[in-house]
């Protein structure tokens, strides 16, 4: 049985206002009606998972929240068991008041005991200054959302994702801790993706050579490339990775679903 984890930015949403690629509707739809198992799966750490649901069921993507993982929605369960109870955040206020919602004492200063690190559209020297000065003179742990290296914005330029302003906090105070993964593909993402689903053929599609397809391919998922998101395909010969499959459109996609149900 073929099950699909389909990556959200760059496959299903042509940019950050959740607009869908011609053709994505056609692509859940036809999935749903053919039975196949499948998860959109996504590193998006700007806002709760059910909001991203509603979202993209606003644009006229037919999709359950159950059809729907997320690293926020990991998140509370990790620092909980990390024994993580205050942090400063580096995100978007939804991810600061869904932290609140969820327990954790949400400051803006340094005494904490994590920093929490989202993607940031108005990340500025003083939450920088914050954040280094927490790590350095707490001890704070840090926590990024995500490892993401780099996002595409909506207008067709690119900022660095949560990993790498992870990894410049780490850098400035000599961290010498380990910088959690709770995104894809990690194993505890990609378990909680496939729970309850077949895993005897699993396919990872996404737009991400880096962060997404050689993690999965670790893993023993197959892997789609599809360059309709942040890299074009010429990037897979800088990345020195080839992946299973290629294709340029959600259209191409659906044929070689209907081959591999057919095989």
């Amino acid at each position: 049985m073929v099950t699909l984890l389909i990556d959200m930015d760059g496959v299903l949403t042509r940019d950050k206002e959740f607009n869908l690629f011609e053709g994505a509707r056609e692509f859940i739809d036809f999935l749903k009606k053919r039975g196949v198992p499948f998860r959109i799966v996504s590193n998006n750490s700007t806002r709760p998972p059910g909001m991203i649901v509603e979202k993209l069921r606003q644009r006229g993507l037919p999709v359950e929240e159950g059809d729907f993982v997320s690293p926020v929605g990991i998140l509370p369960k990790y620092l909980r068991r990390e024994g993580i109870s205050s942090v400063f955040v580096i995100g978007t206020p939804m991810l600061r008041d869904f932290l609140a919602g969820e327990g954790f004492s949400v400051r803006e200063d340094h005494k904490v005991d994590a920093v929490v690190i989202g993607q940031d559209k108005e990340v500025d020297f003083k939450k920088l200054k914050t954040a280094t000065s927490a790590v350095f003179l707490e001890g704070a742990r840090i926590v990024p959302v995500n490892r993401s290296r780099i996002v595409k914005d909506s207008d067709g330029l690119y900022f660095p994702g949560a990993g790498s302003l992870a990894r410049c906090v780490a850098e400035a105070t000599n961290y010498e801790g380990e910088l959690p993964n709770l995104g894809k593909p990690s194993p505890e993402f990609i378990s909680l993706a496939l729970e309850g689903l077949p895993r005897d053929e699993v396919y990872l599609i996404s737009d991400d050579v880096y962060t997404d397809l050689m993690g999965a391919r670790e893993l023993g998922i197959k892997t789609v490339f599809m360059t309709t998101g942040k890299y074009p395909r010429e990037e897979l010969k800088r990345a020195g990775f080839e992946p299973d499959f290629v294709f340029d459109s959600l259209g191409e996609l659906r044929e070689a679903v209907e081959r591999w149900l057919s095989s």
